[in-house]
């Protein structure tokens, strides 16, 4: 599974979920944004403010000096995340907030729960 993406790819990932909540009507505080520091790692999350379980978040992962980094999925009702590639990731950030993205969430994130050892941490 290639799940690099840069910071630039981010933030395309990040713009696509604000657009996908005003089309769907959300609140303007509904897009929570996040970054968190954990030596040598930043976190940089994508999640819904109200913490809707049907509703994936989004992590990308850096180390300090690192030019790319790690993305994965959380789903709510698994809760647990899996390691995406970009490609899935603009398919959930484009449907956030509707049935298409949780589904999509939810099926990537049941398949990696339920495959052999999975090996992704979010941080290390």
């Amino acid at each position: 599974m290639n799940n690099q993406i840069t910071l630039q790819q981010w933030n395309e990932l990040v713009e696509l979920v604000q657009r996908n909540a005003e089309s769907e009507g959300q609140p303007s505080e509904t897009v929570y944004l996040c970054t968190t520091h954990r030596f040598p790692d930043i976190r940089h999350s994508c999640y819904d403010n109200y913490d809707r379980y049907d509703v994936p978040g989004l992590d990308f992962v850096t180390t300090k000096d690192g030019t790319t980094g790690r993305l994965s999925v959380y789903n709510g009702s698994e809760q647990a995340r899996a390691p995406i590639s970009l490609d899935e990731g603009k398919r959930i950030a484009a449907n956030f907030f509707n049935i298409t993205g949780s589904q999509l969430a939810e099926e990537i994130v049941v398949e990696y729960v339920d495959s052999p050892m999975p090996t992704y941490r979010l941080f290390g």
